[in-house]
C-alpha cells in the first residue's frame, strides 16, 4: 500500500513539474524579439535594411505586433505546449519594406512550433526551415 501511494505521489510531482516548465516556456514567449535571420531550404537571399530593427512582440492577450522596415502589422496567435498558430499579419501599406521584412510577414502564418533557448527564439516552418529571433533589450 505504501509503495502505491509513493508511486502516485511521484507521478503527481512529475506531472506538476512538466506543466510548470510548459507554462514558463510560454511566459518566456511574451517579450519583444528582433528578427535576425532565416535558415531555409530556399536558395533566395532576403537582405535586411541596414540599421533597421525588425521586431516581433507577443502579448499575453493572444495578439502580436510586427514592426517591419516601414510598415506596422498585427494579428493573433494561439499557443499550446511548444506549438504555435499565428494568423496572417494585417499590415499598413505605407511603402517599401525590405525583402527580409516581406518574407517574415509571409512566413509567420506557416510557423507551427517554437523553441526558446536562452535569448534566442526559433519559429519553425515545416519543409522550409526556421526564423531566428533574439530577445530585444
Amino acid at each position: 500500500m505504501k509503495t502505491k501511494i509513493l508511486i502516485i505521489l511521484i507521478l503527481f510531482v512529475v506531472l506538476i513539474a512538466c506543466n510548470k516548465d510548459d507554462e514558463a516556456n510560454v511566459d518566456n514567449l511574451y517579450h519583444s524579439w528582433e528578427a535576425k535571420s532565416f535558415m531555409s531550404v530556399e536558395s533566395a537571399a532576403y537582405p535586411k535594411t541596414e540599421g533597421r530593427k525588425i521586431g516581433l512582440v507577443f502579448f499575453k492577450d493572444g495578439t502580436y505586433g510586427l514592426n517591419l522596415d516601414v510598415n506596422g502589422c498585427g494579428g493573433t496567435f494561439k499557443v499550446s505546449d511548444n506549438s504555435i498558430e499565428i494568423s496572417s499579419a494585417m499590415c499598413t501599406l505605407i511603402c517599401c519594406d525590405s525583402k527580409f521584412s516581406e518574407k517574415l510577414a509571409i512566413m509567420l502564418p506557416k510557423v507551427t512550433t517554437y523553441k526558446i533557448d536562452g535569448k534566442t527564439l526559433k519559429l519553425n516552418v515545416p519543409q522550409w526551415g526556421y526564423i531566428e529571433l533574439e530577445l530585444s533589450e
